[in-house]
Protein backbone atom coordinates (compact mmCIF):
# COMPACT_ATOMS: atom_id res chain seq x y z
CA UNK A 1 0.00 0.00 0.00
CA UNK A 2 1.25 3.45 -0.91
CA UNK A 3 2.13 5.77 1.95
CA UNK A 4 3.21 8.80 -0.08
CA UNK A 5 0.77 11.59 -1.06
CA UNK A 6 -1.64 10.86 -3.89
CA UNK A 7 -3.57 13.28 -6.11
CA UNK A 8 -6.66 12.25 -8.07
CA UNK A 9 -8.23 15.05 -10.07
CA UNK A 10 -8.60 18.01 -7.72
CA UNK A 11 -8.38 15.88 -4.56
CA UNK A 12 -5.13 15.29 -2.66
CA UNK A 13 -4.61 12.56 -0.08
CA UNK A 14 -1.76 11.96 2.32
CA UNK A 15 -1.95 8.19 1.81
CA UNK A 16 -3.63 5.59 -0.37
CA UNK A 17 -5.71 4.57 2.66
CA UNK A 18 -7.02 8.14 2.97
CA UNK A 19 -8.04 7.99 -0.71
CA UNK A 20 -9.78 4.64 -0.14
CA UNK A 21 -11.77 6.06 2.77
CA UNK A 22 -12.80 9.12 0.72
CA UNK A 23 -13.96 6.88 -2.16
CA UNK A 24 -15.84 4.55 0.19
CA UNK A 25 -17.65 7.52 1.79
CA UNK A 26 -18.52 8.82 -1.68
CA UNK A 27 -19.83 5.41 -2.78
CA UNK A 28 -21.88 4.96 0.39
CA UNK A 29 -23.35 8.47 0.32
CA UNK A 30 -24.84 8.28 -3.18
CA UNK A 31 -28.40 7.16 -3.88
CA UNK A 32 -28.59 3.99 -5.95
CA UNK A 33 -28.92 4.23 -9.75
CA UNK A 34 -28.79 8.04 -9.77
CA UNK A 35 -26.16 9.86 -11.87
CA UNK A 36 -23.42 11.22 -9.61
CA UNK A 37 -23.13 15.01 -9.97
CA UNK A 38 -20.11 17.30 -10.08
CA UNK A 39 -17.62 17.67 -8.54
CA UNK A 40 -17.71 13.92 -7.88
CA UNK A 41 -18.20 13.12 -11.59
CA UNK A 42 -14.86 14.75 -12.46
CA UNK A 43 -13.15 13.01 -9.55
CA UNK A 44 -14.45 9.63 -10.74
CA UNK A 45 -13.27 10.36 -14.30
CA UNK A 46 -9.78 11.02 -12.94
CA UNK A 47 -10.00 7.86 -10.83
CA UNK A 48 -10.99 5.68 -13.82
CA UNK A 49 -8.12 7.21 -15.83
CA UNK A 50 -5.79 5.45 -13.36
CA UNK A 51 -7.34 2.01 -14.05
CA UNK A 52 -4.98 -0.47 -15.79
CA UNK A 53 -7.64 -0.87 -18.52
CA UNK A 54 -8.81 2.76 -18.49
CA UNK A 55 -9.43 2.96 -22.24
CA UNK A 56 -11.48 -0.25 -22.18
CA UNK A 57 -13.51 0.93 -19.22
CA UNK A 58 -14.22 4.40 -20.65
CA UNK A 59 -14.76 3.23 -24.25
CA UNK A 60 -15.89 6.15 -26.44
CA UNK A 61 -16.39 8.31 -23.34
CA UNK A 62 -18.16 8.43 -20.00
CA UNK A 63 -21.68 9.83 -19.80
CA UNK A 64 -22.17 9.39 -16.06
CA UNK A 65 -21.44 7.32 -12.97
CA UNK A 66 -23.88 5.58 -10.66
CA UNK A 67 -23.73 3.42 -7.56
CA UNK A 68 -25.59 0.13 -7.85
CA UNK A 69 -25.82 -3.14 -6.00
CA UNK A 70 -23.30 -5.73 -7.16
CA UNK A 71 -23.87 -9.47 -7.38
CA UNK A 72 -23.30 -10.05 -3.66
CA UNK A 73 -25.42 -7.09 -2.55
CA UNK A 74 -22.51 -4.71 -1.99
CA UNK A 75 -22.48 -1.19 -3.37
CA UNK A 76 -20.36 -0.74 -6.49
CA UNK A 77 -19.49 2.09 -8.87
CA UNK A 78 -20.72 1.76 -12.45
CA UNK A 79 -20.02 3.98 -15.40
CA UNK A 80 -22.35 4.49 -18.34
CA UNK A 81 -20.59 5.24 -21.60
CA UNK A 82 -21.80 7.72 -24.20
CA UNK A 83 -22.98 4.79 -26.34
CA UNK A 84 -25.29 3.64 -23.51
CA UNK A 85 -23.28 0.58 -22.47
CA UNK A 86 -22.37 0.22 -18.83
CA UNK A 87 -19.69 -1.50 -16.74
CA UNK A 88 -18.52 -1.63 -13.18
CA UNK A 89 -14.97 -0.82 -12.12
CA UNK A 90 -12.80 -1.49 -9.13
CA UNK A 91 -11.58 1.61 -7.36
CA UNK A 92 -8.88 -0.59 -5.77
CA UNK A 93 -7.48 -1.33 -9.24
CA UNK A 94 -7.59 2.39 -10.01
CA UNK A 95 -5.65 3.23 -6.85
CA UNK A 96 -3.16 0.41 -7.11
CA UNK A 97 -2.83 0.24 -10.90
CA UNK A 98 -3.20 -3.55 -10.78
CA UNK A 99 -5.12 -5.94 -13.03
Amino acid sequence: MRTEPLTIGEESFLTQRAAELFIQRLRNSQPLKTPIPEPHHSFLCALVARHPNASGKAGAGIRHFTVELAVHGTRCFYLTRVDGTKTDFSYFKCLRGED
